[in-house]
């Protein structure tokens, strides 16, 4: 039988990316963390963590990580089904930026009022949230691919719309005016980072021109995004959901009203007859049944 008290060890390097800080949370050494996760690598005969910054796992860990994650939440239906409460084990999931910050806290905040596990939640672009959930880091997911991951299950949500917004001032001052094409595209905008691509689509989907970011900003904050783009520095893409009010009071402009980019949603999970992702599940269809297209 595997050594659980070492795979723990194991998933709490992983989950708080310190060997010091698993210790402190685990109530034992430095050395003991380590010590058992060497044992467990022996047992599984090959290294399970890239011990680097940040720490990562191994192709072999991340199957044992997936393991342990799939065990917690088998764990945890069977606390219920035994009416003994729950192991109080967190559920790791992966949600894109965007939602965070828009629709996600409504999500947070209903289902604490029925359950007490906690939400662990890594963030990510909406692109790789599902290779997050294939390494086994996590448990489900949201992401705008729908097929599947092997022994899990998708269900399509609605779609995320997208707009591309600036102030009165920065159409004044940097597009003199004139919105076009060729005059957005030479004026500064906004990606989130080396991994968002949702800039480069609208220039081929509704621009119908290349994709070129060369004159884009990065700011890795959706907030910051908002925030960016109210200060009249650049235009941006951004859910309208997000800035509905300041389109509404004409603090901002869509600066082309009807192109607007269409990103489908879609919620992934393990296959594990869990309870407490079925609740997930349930809020989490509830919430975007009138919040997605």
């Amino acid at each position: 039988m595997m050594d659980y008290k070492a795979l723990s060890c194991f998933v709490a390097v992983l989950r708080f990316q310190s060997f010091e800080r698993a210790a402190d949370h685990l109530g034992l050494t430095q050395s003991a963390v380590s010590q058992r996760i060497k044992r467990l690598e022996q047992e599984c005969g090959g290294p399970l963590l890239i011990r680097a910054r940040p720490v990562s796992a191994t192709p072999l860990g991340e199957q044992l990580l997936a393991h342990a994650n799939k065990v917690a939440m088998l764990e945890d239906g069977l606390f219920e089904s035994l009416q003994r409460g729950h192991s109080h084990q967190p559920l790791s999931i992966a949600v894109n930026h965007d939602v965070l910050a828009t629709w996600f806290t409504k999500v947070l905040s209903a289902f604490s009022a029925i359950d007490e596990t906690r939400l662990h939640i890594k963030a990510a672009d909406q692109g790789k949230t599902r290779e997050i959930l294939q390494t086994g880091e996590v448990v489900a997911c949201l992401s705008q691919i729908g097929t599947p991951v092997s022994g899990g299950e998708s269900v399509f949500l609605g779609s995320m719309t997208y707009e591309l917004v600036a102030t009165p001032h920065f159409v004044k001052e940097r597009l003199k005016g004139e919105i076009s094409t060729l005059s957005v595209l030479a004026a500064p905008s906004l990606v989130f980072d080396e991994f968002d691509e949702l800039w480069g689509r609208y220039q081929n989907e509704c621009m119908q021109v290349k994709a070129d970011i060369r004159n884009s900003h990065w700011y890795p904050s959706s907030h910051g995004f908002v925030e960016m783009v109210m200060s009249g520095t650049v235009c941006a893409l951004v859910p309208s959901v997000q800035v509905a009010e300041e389109l509404n009071n004409g603090l901002l402009i869509s600066l082309f009203p009807h192109k607007k980019l269409s990103v489908p949603l879609y919620w992934h999970w393990y296959k594990l007859n869990s309870p407490i992702l079925d609740r997930l599940t349930s809020v989490i269809l509830s919430t975007t049944r009138n919040t997605l297209s």
